[in-house]
């Protein structure tokens, strides 16, 4: 792992250990956290080959004062390892945004580590986003920007995803997602995610999910079949059900570059 891998990675934890203290809290309104940790498989074909993936990662988002505007914190590390592969993953980003009743929308930039196997990539990441609040049932996301990394890989990202409540506690989640490298190709990805909050009152959530990944462009075109599953513990304030804590809490859907590309 690189030096810079380690800088970053140490920040990453001391932001997140600052947004979740009792003294940060104090400072800010309406602060809300969420912690995960999840497991990924995947399998490629063409020879492509499989592997795993898995790795925590924590957002805190806080108000400012009595307006409507907020910010937030996010950040990560995942460790994937397959066929002829070994890499670490570290990510951190911020974000401003605007809430009101019917949705939310910010800006977002971050940056991103790749390093293992030979690779040592950093990039940046910049764009937008917006959720709004379809009636109580639903939540429909949208979410662009641009990236720059070393070696050019450079490019932009558009990103759609549509949430259902099927119950207060219970969520489902289908999602596309579009990449573009310059002088490289395209990433393609279709997903689907369910999320079920076990207690209103013990904030702990279980989910799992799949995505049709496919990378074209570079010789040809594969696609990948990921399998998740993963852990959340929500850090708010008395007991809620979980469409409310995803639409008051951490906007983490909308403030996240994650291509198949960066992750793997």
């Amino acid at each position: 792992m690189s030096l810079r891998s380690k800088i970053l990675g140490s920040a990453c934890a001391l932001a997140l250990a600052a947004l979740a203290s009792p003294a940060f809290a104090d400072g800010m309104t309406n602060f809300d956290g969420v912690f995960s940790g999840d497991y990924d498989h995947f399998d490629t074909n063409h020879g492509g080959g499989s592997g795993s993936d898995y790795g925590v990662s924590g957002s805190g988002a806080f108000g400012f004062g009595a307006s409507n505007w907020a910010g937030e914190v996010d950040g990560g590390y995942h460790h994937s390892s397959g066929d002829g592969f070994d890499s670490d993953n570290w990510n951190i980003d911020g974000s401003v945004m605007y809430r009101g009743m019917w949705g939310r929308a910010g800006g977002v930039v971050g940056y991103t580590s790749v390093n293992g196997s030979g690779l040592d990539i950093n990039a940046t990441n910049y764009g937008g986003f917006a959720e709004w609040y379809a009636g109580h049932a639903f939540t429909v996301g949208v979410k662009g920007g641009g990236f720059n990394a070393d070696h050019g890989l450079n490019g932009d990202y558009v990103g759609v995803a549509l949430t259902g409540y099927v119950m207060p506690d219970f969520a489902l989640r289908g999602a596309y997602d579009y990449a573009h490298l310059s002088h490289f190709g395209n990433e393609n990805d279709w997903s689907a995610q369910g999320e079920w909050l076990v207690s209103e009152r013990t904030p702990i959530s279980i989910y799992a999910g799949y995505t049709n990944s496919r990378i074209s462009g570079f010789g040809g075109s594969d696609t990948s079949n990921i399998w998740m599953v993963g852990i959340k513990y929500y850090c708010d304030n008395g007991p809620s059900t979980l469409v409310d804590r995803q639409r008051s809490g951490a906007a983490t859907w909308g403030t996240s570059f994650d291509t198949t590309i960066a992750k793997f």
